[in-house]
């Protein structure tokens, strides 16, 4: 199992973050997630995918693979 981070930008933008970003809000307006327990098999684009559908909680930055798929 791998973690995935993603980058959510002002403007609604969700893309792939750098490994060695640090979570919760940037010096910008983006927002950096970090998608723990992701299975083998899972890529960035699922996950990415998986995020548009779903709405964290107030400074939920680690969100576990499966409460994603839900």
């Amino acid at each position: 199992m791998s973690s995935i981070k993603i980058k959510v930008a002002g403007e609604g933008l969700v893309e792939k973050a750098h490994r060695l970003s640090d979570v919760g809000e940037t010096s910008g307006s983006s927002l950096i997630f970090e998608i723990t327990d992701c299975p083998d098999g899972v890529g960035v684009d699922d996950v990415i995918a998986l995020f548009k559908t779903y709405k964290p909680a107030h400074e939920e930055w680690w969100i576990s693979y499966a409460k994603l798929a839900g």
